[in-house]
């Protein structure tokens, strides 16, 4: 073989091998979907990470904070963190301490509605994601842990960026 195919048998290898990577190599993400409008945020996040999803209590218009980790494929709510004794009852906390520890195992999938009011939302490390971003009031909004190859993820991430 000549001398001058072998750089292009190199790049040709080279995007084989990204390509693999690409497609074989996994991310975990959160995914956010409008279930009634066709929207959806994909987030990487790593095995064991916290994340909270804040609210106004729609009864007591009290601020609260549940607390969520990824385990593998399932989230698992680790806690609820609120200031109010009538939220603190609400829940069936006998306590009045701030945050109430929790082991209640979700699964992959749960649904939450979107609010009438504002101030609803994820914390995911330091990014702050309102439900308003993703849907409108009353819509169902599915957050899921799902593992998505590499190439996926990124292709998503383009395509919804805003």
């Amino acid at each position: 073989m000549k001398a001058k195919h072998w750089p292009l048998l190199t790049l040709i290898a080279i995007f084989i091998v990204a390509g693999g990577v690409f497609l074989l190599k996994k991310a975990m993400v959160l995914q956010l979907k409008n279930m009634d409008h066709p929207r959806t945020i994909h987030i990487k996040i790593s095995s064991n990470e916290i994340f909270s999803m804040f609210y106004i209590h729609s009864i007591y218009r009290e601020p609260v904070v549940e607390e969520f980790q990824a385990e593998g494929d399932t989230i698992v709510l680790k806690g609820v963190r609120t200031n109010s004794p009538a939220v603190m009852e609400y829940y069936g906390f006998e306590d009045t301490k701030e945050f109430h520890s929790m082991d209640q195992r979700l699964g992959a999938v749960f649904i939450i509605k979107r609010g009438m009011g504002e101030g609803q939302g994820l914390i995911i490390r330091d990014r702050k994601i309102y439900l308003s971003e993703i849907g409108e009031r009353g819509d169902r909004i599915q957050l899921r842990i799902e593992s998505l190859s590499l190439g996926k993820y990124i292709f998503d991430d383009l395509v919804n960026s805003p």
